[in-house]
C-alpha cells in the first residue's frame, strides 16, 4: 500500500517505522525540518519537508495515490484540513488525530464523510479506555478488547499464590473450568513463550489470557483468590485523560478523588464533575496524600503529562498504602524503570493510538490489532476469504508460523475459543496471537491467493 504521514511526532515517526517495515511504500510530510533530521536514520520512508495542510506539498507526494492519509500532527485544524484535502486530491482512506472531545462530537454529529474522514483517533482518549478496563480487571496490566466487548484479552503477573502457578496448560480441562478461558502467551523474564500442552506456568510469569467477557469475574478470582473490586481511586492530574477515567470511573465506584495542582483548573473540574471529589494539591506532598485517605486507597492512577511527576507520585502513593498504582508514560522506554519500581501497570498514550491506526493500515483480511508493550507481540482479529488456506482443513492441520497461535473464532451469534479440531470457516473472524514477524505470513493464510 502506498501510505502517506502527516506529522513527525511521536505516532507519525512508530507509524512510519513499523508500515515502512512492512514493506509498505511510506511516504512522511513535516514541516519541521529539525524534527525530521533527528529520526531520519531511523525511517525507510521517503520524507518531504513542507506543510501537509499545503495541496501543492500534498501533491508532491502524489496523494492521488494513495491507499491511506493518516493526519497526526499535534494540532487537530490540521489534521481536519489535510484529510479533506486528501479526500478532494483523490486518496482512498483518511484518518485524522483529533484531541478536542467537544469538535470530535460534532464532527461525528454532522458526519465523517462530511469532512473527508474514516475514522479519528484519539490517543488521550484511547488511554483513559485502558485504564478504565485495567481497573475493571484487578490484577490485569495490559488490555484488548475483540468481538465488540465479547472477547477479552488480559495481561496478568503470576504469584506463586496464584492456582495457576505450577500447572500445565495440559491440565487447564474445560471440565474443570466451566467459564473458558485460554492462554495464549507467557513471557518469562525476557523471552515469549507460545504455550504448547507441557508448557508450565511459574511464579513471575506474565501471562495473556483469551477469554470471553461472561469469564471474567471468575478468572479475576481464580488467578489471584484475592482479588476485589476496588471501593476507592484516587487520580492525580485533570488531564483529557485524567478527567474521562474520573467521569468514567466515578460510575463505578464509591468513591474517586481527583488531584490537580492548578488552582483554576481545579474549581472548574469540580464544576464539571459532580460525582467526584476533586482536591486542589501536589501528590508529591505527603499531607495532600493523607487528606486524600491514601492508606485506604485501591489504586491510584498518575495521568498528568510529566512521566517523572507521575513516577514520583505513584511511588510515594505506594509508599503510603495505595495497593496498586497506574501511571501514564509518554516513553515506551520507561517500562523497564516502572516494573523495577512496583507500578502495576503503564499506560502509553501514543503506542495506543498507533495500535488503532494499524488496523486500517494492514490491508485485507485484517479487522484489527492490539499491540503490547513487552516482547513485540501482537494480537490480530483476521477474516479468513473463501477458499484460503486457513479454511481447508482443522487448525492441528494447519501449518502455522512459529511464535503464533489461534485464540478465538467467531460471529455475530458465537464465540469459540479454538482448539486443535476446530475448523475455521470464510467470513468468521479469527482471533491469532503472534509475534510481529509472522504477522505477513499469517495474513497469507486468511487471503486468496
Amino acid at each position: 500500500m502506498k501510505i502517506i504521514i502527516v506529522g513527525a511526532g511521536r505516532i507519525g515517526i512508530n507509524l512510519a517505522k513499523l508500515l515502512a517495515e512492512e514493506n509498505n511504500d511510506v511516504y512522511l510530510i513535516e514541516r519541521n525540518d529539525k524534527v525530521v533530521q533527528k529520526n531520519i536514520d531511523k525511517l525507510d520512508a521517503q520524507v518531504i519537508i513542507g506543510n501537509g495542510a499545503d495541496p501543492d506539498v500534498l501533491k508532491k507526494a502524489r496523494v492521488q495515490e494513495a491507499d491511506l492519509v493518516l493526519a497526526v500532527t499535534t494540532s487537530d485544524e490540521t489534521n481536519l484540513v489535510v484529510c479533506s484535502l486528501a479526500g478532494i486530491l483523490g486518496a482512498k482512506r483518511r484518518i485524522a488525530r483529533v484531541r478536542n472531545i467537544a469538535l470530535e462530537n460534532m464532527i461525528g454529529q454532522a458526519g465523517y464523510n462530511q469532512f473527508y474522514i474514516d475514522e479519528i483517533i484519539n490517543p488521550e482518549l484511547v488511554a483513559a479506555q485502558a485504564i478504565t478496563k485495567i481497573v475493571e480487571a484487578p490484577g490485569s496490566s495490559e488490555v484488548a478488547d475483540f468481538a465488540g466487548g465479547r472477547i477479552l484479552l488480559r495481561a496478568f503477573d503470576i504469584t506463586a499464590a496464584s492456582p495457576l502457578c505450577g500447572l500445565r496448560i495440559a491440565d487447564v480441562r474445560d471440565e474443570d473450568f466451566p467459564w473458558p478461558f485460554l492462554i495464549i502467551s507467557i513471557i518469562r523474564k525476557d523471552s515469549v513463550i507460545i504455550p504448547r500442552g507441557d508448557s508450565m506456568i511459574r511464579a513471575e510469569d506474565h501471562i495473556y489470557v483469551l477469554l470471553p467477557s461472561s469469564s471474567l469475574g471468575e478468572f479475576l478470582t481464580f488467578v489471584n483468590p484475592e482479588v476485589k473490586l476496588p471501593k476507592k481511586i484516587i487520580i492525580y492530574s485533570a488531564t483529557i485523560t485524567g478527567k474521562h477515567v474520573a467521569m468514567s470511573l466515578s460510575k463505578r465506584v464509591r468513591e474517586v478523588i481527583l488531584l490537580e495542582e492548578d488552582a483554576e483548573l481545579a474549581k472548574e473540574v469540580a464544576g464539571e464533575l459532580s460525582a467526584v471529589r476533586v482536591i486542589n494539591g501536589s501528590p508529591s506532598e505527603a499531607d495532600i496524600l493523607t487528606e486524600c485517605g491514601i492508606e485506604a486507597a485501591d489504586v491510584f492512577i498518575a495521568t498528568s503529562n510529566d512521566d517523572q511527576a507521575n513516577l514520583v507520585s505513584s511511588v510515594l502513593a505506594k509508599k503510603m498504602g495505595a495497593k496498586n498504582s497506574i501511571i501514564l508514560s509518554q516513553h515506551r522506554d520507561l517500562m523497564s524503570i516502572t516494573n523495577a519500581l512496583d507500578i502495576d501497570a503503564t499506560i502509553n498514550p501514543y503506542y495506543l493510538a498507533v495500535e488503532r491506526i494499524l488496523r486500517l493500515a494492514r490491508g485485507r483480511g485484517i479487522w484489527s490489532v492490539a499491540k503490547f508493550l513487552e516482547g513485540e507481540t501482537e494480537a490480530m482479529e483476521l477474516i479468513p476469504e473463501e477458499g484460503s488456506p486457513i479454511t481447508k482443513a482443522t487448525i492441528q492441520h494447519i501449518k502455522f508460523p512459529k511464535d503464533s497461535i489461534v485464540g478465538a473464532v467467531y460471529n455475530d451469534k458465537q464465540v469459540v475459543l479454538a482448539k486443535g479440531d476446530t475448523q475455521i470457516e470464510a467470513g468468521k473472524r479469527v482471533i491469532v496471537f503472534c509475534h510481529k514477524d509472522a504477522a505477513k505470513k499469517l495474513q497469507a493464510l486468511f487471503t486468496r491467493g
